[in-house]
């Protein structure tokens, strides 16, 4: 019984300190458009599956939320007029965070994966921004969000609950 024990530890043990399995790879291709006017659609298809997403969101989770106003993607500066609060379950700030982190991903992806046509199309809010420098690594678009594009941040602070979109992106 012993030596039973011992193998299923050191097995626990050994498979515990084996590598964790890679992300499937993204497939850019998903990603690319040919024209600067497929682009800005991609991004307005985007935008309008989180005004969906978001406000399915605010029905199922209202109790989060303290107040029921109606949310925009295209004007993510007023992000934070959508606070979950900071006594909510963990779950649902969990899933707000796969929500936003999600679409910031989707964002950063579309972008990145069309450096060449990015500066020709025009993101709400962003009109005095650099996109193709913004979307040409995950360390400036992770800024571009935080600190000018939304109020993510603000958000993420009042609800005492960071969502990591740095290890999203």
């Amino acid at each position: 019984m012993k030596v039973w024990l011992n193998v299923a530890m050191l097995s626990f043990a050994l498979s515990a300190c084996s590598p964790a399995p890679k992300p499937d790879a993204i497939d850019s291709a998903r990603y690319q458009v040919k024209t600067a006017a497929e682009l800005q659609q991609r991004f307005e298809q985007l935008n309008n599956q989180l005004n969906a997403d978001f406000n399915q969101f605010k029905k199922v989770e209202s109790n989060a939320f303290a107040h029921q106003f109606a949310f925009d993607a295209n004007d993510l500066h007023k992000l934070n007029m959508h606070l979950v609060a900071s006594t909510s379950l963990k779950s649902t700030k969990v899933a707000y965070c796969d929500m936003m982190n999600g679409y910031f991903r989707e964002m950063y992806r579309l972008g990145h994966y069309n450096l060449n046509l990015i500066n020709a199309i025009q993101l709400p809010n962003a009109d005095k921004e650099n996109l193709k420098n913004n979307f040409s690594s995950t360390e400036q678009f992770y800024t571009f969000i935080l600190d000018r594009y939304t109020s993510y941040r603000q958000v993420q602070q009042t609800m005492n609950y960071g969502c990591n979109l740095k290890a999203a992106l």
